[in-house]
């Protein structure tokens, strides 16, 4: 089983070749660009995380269908917000704030392990990753901040990349090995 999970497409691997497919997923049901980006984020996140827990055998349908959940789920939020609006009701607001206080702690257990990976990139390839992965801005954006071309900017990004996936592999790959060892000692023991 080991060796299946690491033959596999990573999550990131499959996120990267997929990600305009998603955005046009996201786009179905949302309108807003940066919307997009964040329900683009928290599905790779979320898969990630599923697949750290229980290696997730076909990761492209599994991100596929965590985006449109996420798309739908924005989409009622919006809704709902509207809803709370005109009805004024705080007890809707308070059940909203208590899952994303939940969705947020999640969200910064990921977050750890990303800025991890970033933290051993070079200097400047850590701060264009760190403004695009972390903070979303854009890449033309980040080329006028740090003075520098946008073909700099989009190799520090591609590197970058590159560099958090295969330290994100190397995770799961020494994760699925600790796991396989507990198993196997429980077995033993057994």
């Amino acid at each position: 089983m080991q060796d299946e999970s690491l033959d596999k497409k990573s999550i990131f691997s499959v996120f990267t070749e997929y990600k305009s497919s998603l955005a046009r997923v996201v786009k179905r049901y949302l309108r807003k660009e940066s919307d997009v980006d964040d329900i683009l984020q928290e599905a790779f996140l979320q898969t990630y995380a599923a697949d750290r827990s229980t290696p997730i055998q076909l990761p492209k349908v599994y991100l596929f269908k965590t985006t449109k959940n996420l798309a739908v789920r924005e989409n009622s939020k919006i809704s709902t917000k509207l809803t709370e609006y005109i009805e004024d009701s705080a007890d809707s607001v308070l059940i909203s704030d208590d899952k994303d206080a939940f969705e947020l702690l999640s969200e910064q257990q990921e977050q750890k392990l990303l800025l991890e990976a970033i933290a051993l990139l070079p200097e400047q390839c850590q701060r264009v990753t760190k403004l695009r992965l972390i903070n979303g801005v854009r890449i033309k954006d980040i080329a006028v901040m740090l003075n520098i071309s946008v073909s700099t900017t989009e190799k520090h990004i591609a590197k970058g990349l590159e560099r958090c996936d295969e330290y994100v592999r190397q995770a799961l790959t020494t994760a699925i090995q600790q796991a396989d060892n507990v198993d196997n000692k429980q077995k033993q023991s057994n």
